[in-house]
């Protein structure tokens, strides 16, 4: 069994969820990508360089009541006291029984950080299916500690009464916030906050359905979200946002192997919602640039990704290449190479 995502998560395994102005770590979900993408030379030293920019991880304040656990949803500073029930909880079952009791759980608040606490669970959940130790066991604690800590709801929940609609035909029935309801220069999950009360967006969960093919409609609602993000993405800035259209759903499909079918049904449904709430919030109805004829190929994505070097770019890559492999649609090729170069320049 390669240890070096083991390494990395040691380098790692001190900092808190979040830096800065409240920016999510993304060093254990980079630096998995990286092991997923082959690019297990790079991992080491690209989690020394990234641990520099990290606060320490906080301390937990109250325990997490088994059965009042509901209480401490959604509240950051519990994240330390979340990180101590996770443990608990593996202390006693397998990390499989642990997901498959706790992601149903989760499911409504899987906007928690911008998708950030599904994402490093998801990350968490492929890096423990390679090989179980105790440093991707205590990740994939954090990563759901961090769901837990940011959990965070969104307007209309999941019901029989559907439109019917594939992700695909449904985005266009997405109604947008209108421009004078909107912030700027926050953070995303603070941004789709402003959708509290605007009732268009509660009918959005219900107009697709629970997929009874999970994969067909991951991979029709990525291949769509490719093409809002080609659509919407002109700097760093908004390529960041609508990236994690992407990862979000992403992280469900690292998790579904492990998963029942309804549960991973249920996660879709809310992947689908946060998604669309993202681009509820800050989207334009813009059409993408024709993608006919432009040459790309897995190696250049690869390769682009890792001259940027940023975490968003190695994330937005790895599951573009991952969905790509699966459904040949060149937009995801073409949607992350067009991150990296934008990634690349924001950092020169």
């Amino acid at each position: 069994m390669d240890t070096r995502i083991d390494e990395a998560l040691n380098i790692l395994k001190d900092a808190g969820p979040e830096y800065g102005r409240g920016f999510s770590n993304h060093g254990p979900m980079a630096a998995e990508a990286l092991i997923a993408m082959e690019c297990d030379n790079r991992v080491v030293s690209w989690a020394k360089q990234y641990r520099s920019r990290l606060s320490g991880r906080p301390a937990a304040i109250q325990p997490v009541a088994p059965d009042r656990w509901e209480a401490a949803l959604g509240d950051i500073r519990r994240f330390g006291d979340w990180v101590v029930f996770f443990r608990r909880e593996l202390g006693g079952a397998t990390w499989q029984a642990v997901l498959r009791r706790w992601a149903p759980r989760l499911a409504s608040g899987i906007m928690a950080a911008a998708c950030h606490g599904v994402i490093r669970t998801g990350h968490a959940v492929r890096s423990l299916a390679r090989g179980e130790t105790e440093a991707r066991r205590l990740e994939f604690a954090e990563g759901l500690a961090y769901w837990a800590a940011r959990f965070q709801p969104l307007p209309g929940t999941p019901g029989l009464n559907t439109s019917g609609l594939r992700p695909s035909a449904a985005v266009n029935r997405v109604e947008l916030l209108p421009s004078d309801r909107r912030v700027f220069g926050t953070l995303i999950f603070e941004k789709v906050k402003r959708l509290d009360g605007f009732l268009p967006f509660e009918k959005v969960v219900n107009l697709v359905d629970t997929p009874t093919d999970a994969t067909l409609f991951l991979l029709d609602m990525t291949s769509a979200f490719v093409r809002i993000y080609m659509a919407n993405a002109r700097d760093a800035g908004s390529a960041i946002t609508f990236i994690h259209t992407v990862t979000g759903p992403g992280a469900v499909h690292l998790m579904a192997p492990h998963l029942p079918g309804e549960t991973v049904g249920l996660l879709l449904r809310y992947a689908w919602q946060a998604s669309a709430a993202i681009y509820a919030a800050v989207g334009q109805r813009r059409q993408p640039d024709p993608i006919e004829g432009m040459d790309i190929n897995r190696k250049m994505v690869l390769d682009r990704a890792l001259k940027a070097g940023d975490e968003h770019a190695i994330k937005f890559a790895e599951v573009c290449l991952r969905l790509y492999n699966i459904n040949p649609d060149p937009a995801y090729l073409l949607a992350s190479e067009h991150a990296s170069q934008l990634l690349t320049r924001s950092r020169a």
